[in-house]
């Protein structure tokens, strides 16, 4: 039996369709909200979905707590902009039937802009979003990840994120994470330096335009490759204003 994991804030305008691409999949939901002061919960109630509120930290923690509240076996993590195909969910179920895997990795689709998004470093992705509950864990201040203890397995089928429809959202998302990169990387004592500041924000638009092949995906994958660059710029100057703030 599968208990699929949804963290939200604010996510009225999303959640509904995450929520319809599972109902047929998920013999248990688990829907755990962080403040939202829209329609989040009560669409989540609508589906039967168990909520609960936790005070957000990170997202590490916020999934873990998730899994926590889950009472099957298998657990299959979904963002609350995410869609589950039919075809994916056929396959979940096949494999959660049996076999000797702890977790499988899944492919996804990302759309942003209104287009899927095939390079730019946004494709190939796949990550573990569906395991044994007993076998793995959510680790990771910033961009987590499940760990999962023994044999670990592929599926064909990809879920759908359907990502930044705006330049503000992808705005307003960087500039979340840049605060949350930049403060995980001052707990761990690294140091503002201007000459990586300059690297890593160029590096960021060489690789994702060039090397990853983001000119395929036509002005989409300039604006991204250049937005991620200043998104590694921003982590850097926040880096050097917590150093100044905290000496």
């Amino acid at each position: 039996m599968i208990s699929v994991t949804i963290i939200t804030l604010n996510e009225e305008k999303n959640l509904r369709k995450s929520l319809i691409s599972i109902k047929n999949l998920a013999d248990e939901i688990i829907v755990v909200d962080s403040g939202s002061n829209d329609n989040t919960v009560k669409i989540a109630k609508e589906f039967g979905a168990k909520v609960f509120f936790r005070k957000f930290d990170n997202f590490a923690n916020q999934k873990n707590w998730a899994m926590s509240k889950a009472s099957n076996d298998w657990i299959l993590s979904v963002d609350a902009d995410e869609e589950i195909s039919n075809q994916l969910a056929d396959e979940i179920k096949v494999v959660t039937d049996g076999g000797n895997y702890n977790g499988f990795l899944i492919p996804r689709k990302n759309f942003i802009l209104g287009k899927e998004i095939k390079y730019s470093r946004w494709s190939p992705d796949e990550h573990i979003w569906l395991w044994k509950k007993a076998s793995g864990k959510w680790t990771g201040d910033v961009h987590e990840e499940v760990i999962v203890k023994g044999k670990v397995g592929k599926l064909k089928y990809s879920k759908l994120h359907y990502s930044h429809k705006t330049i503000n959202q992808i705005l307003a998302s960087n500039n979340f994470y840049s605060t949350l990169l930049s403060q995980s990387m001052y707990k761990n004592n690294i140091k503002f330096s201007i000459i990586k500041m300059f690297w890593n924000s160029s590096f960021e638009f060489s690789i994702r335009f060039f090397y990853k092949l983001g000119f395929l995906d036509g002005w989409r994958g300039f604006v991204l490759a250049y937005i991620m660059g200043i998104y590694q710029l921003t982590v850097w100057v926040k880096l050097w204003e917590l150093h100044q703030e905290k000496p």
